[in-house]
């Protein structure tokens, strides 16, 4: 996943603590955001910490809100831990889903192409 973003050890190295930061919720996004936009290892936390700041916000539905709620929870505790350690790892489930915000994207030319199905007219 690091090939994808580009990100360097020094940007990992300076943007451990904000890394960890963006997960306490829309403050913690926000002066992770704020602060160290140019650092693309705090922007890769900081994305999928706002898919969880959003998961926290349908808490308030019964019961469909709590199970999200648990799951968003546990997710904040991985990703926190992630970006506290300096580790690239998309959260599962909601991971995938924060890179369309389009927040970082991936390097041009480093992006994995899927394989082509067998036997579409592509493929000889």
């Amino acid at each position: 996943m690091a090939n994808e973003f580009n990100i360097t050890p020094e940007e990992i190295e300076d943007g451990k603590t904000m890394g960890g930061i963006a997960y306490f919720g829309i403050l913690g996004f926000l002066i992770a955001f704020l602060t160290k936009r140019e650092n693309k290892y705090v922007m890769y936390h900081a994305q999928q910490s706002l898919i969880i700041v959003i998961c926290f916000l349908v808490v308030v539905i019964p019961v469909i809100g709590w199970l999200i709620g648990i799951g968003a929870f546990v997710l904040f505790i991985i990703g926190m831990l992630n970006g506290f350690k300096g580790e690239i790892k998309p959260l599962p489930l909601v991971g995938n889903l924060a890179f369309k915000f389009g927040i970082l994207k991936p390097e041009a030319g480093n992006v994995p192409q899927a394989p082509e199905a067998p036997g579409s007219p592509d493929v000889e």
